[in-house]
């Protein structure tokens, strides 16, 4: 499975988690089976661009990995089919290591920010 970090550069391992998922001006994407790292930019509507952050990411990934999440995108990549791990901090090398580890859980519409 490839998996979407928000970061908030485009230093792939070493840029650190964006904790806004949708405002985060790049995306890392990781590819579970072959460990290969690619650096996407934001081009959801956030940023000028067509569509809902994780319309967008429908096209990089199968699933996201984010420190935390809003309700509703958390229901429209459930929608899209789109796994959803919540939970992370740091650069993104302790984030993937972290998700590795089992230590980051499958997101609910319970773990949605509240504002």
């Amino acid at each position: 499975m490839k998996y979407a970090i928000p970061s908030m550069g485009n230093k792939g391992l070493e840029d650190e988690l964006g904790y806004h998922f949708g405002r985060s001006p790049f995306f890392t994407i990781w590819d579970e089976e072959t460990n290969e790292i690619k650096v996407i930019e934001n081009k959801s509507d956030h940023f000028g661009g067509k569509g809902l952050p994780a319309e967008f990411l429908k096209q990089h990934c199968d699933g996201l990995i984010c420190g935390g999440i809003g309700s509703r995108a958390i229901s429209l990549c459930s929608q899209l089919g789109l796994r959803l791990f919540v939970g992370a901090e740091g650069k993104i090398s302790k984030v993937i290591s972290d998700f590795k580890e089992g230590k980051l859980r499958e997101a609910t519409t319970d773990d949605g920010c509240k504002h």
